[in-house]
């Protein structure tokens, strides 16, 4: 029997404000308190300064919907 690892998605930032209901500012300071998943860079490390920079980052949809969970679990455990 194979083991299948689920496929891992990004979303970026409209998504995740729909699926929380947070707002922009929020989320980026839950962030920070690490109180909400990170966000990943899209554009990677750059080897050569001169190139283009992508500045474009999105979230794991996995670990999003995790946090959500998590999230009604402990509403639920009170």
């Amino acid at each position: 029997m194979e083991n299948k690892t689920p496929q891992k998605r990004f979303i970026r930032l409209p998504e995740v404000l729909t699926r929380t209901g947070y707002g922009r500012t929020t989320i980026y300071r839950k962030m920070e308190d690490g109180s909400f998943p990170r966000s990943v860079k899209l554009g990677g490390p750059l080897e050569d300064p001169n190139v283009f920079d992508s500045r474009a980052v999105a979230w794991i949809e996995d670990e999003v919907d995790q946090w959500i969970e998590s999230r009604i679990e402990e509403r639920d455990s009170v």
